[in-house]
Order: structure tokens, then C-alpha cells, then sequence
């Protein structure tokens, strides 16, 4: 699982393909919520704050 700005989008889903060999499920965070979850508040590659969730 990753959580992504958009400018590391495709990074994050080509390691997800790399490693589960197969293709991720897309969500933008700000139309997605959790009850048991909050997303992180900077990207995984970077300090800006992240859009996407790929699963």
C-alpha cells in the first residue's frame, strides 16, 4: 500500500506491479474514507502531502 502525491503516482504503481505482480487499486483520498484508518499526512517518496491510495 501506498500513499502518494501526484507526482509519485507512477512510482508507486510500478513497485506495486513489481511486487504483487499485478495492478493496484487506485483511490483518490480525498473521496475515499476509513473508519479504522487516517491517511499519513506527506507522501511515501516526499514531503508534499499526499492524493492517491494504491492498493
Amino acid at each position: 500500500m501506498y500513499v502518494v502525491c501526484e507526482e509519485h503516482l507512477s512510482r508507486a504503481i510500478d513497485e506495486f506491479v513489481e511486487v504483487y505482480e499485478q495492478s493496484p487499486d487506485l483511490y483518490e483520498l480525498d473521496k475515499v474514507s476509513f473508519t479504522d484508518w487516517s491517511s499519513p499526512h506527506t507522501c511515501d517518496f516526499c514531503e508534499d502531502p499526499p492524493k492517491y491510495l494504491v492498493v
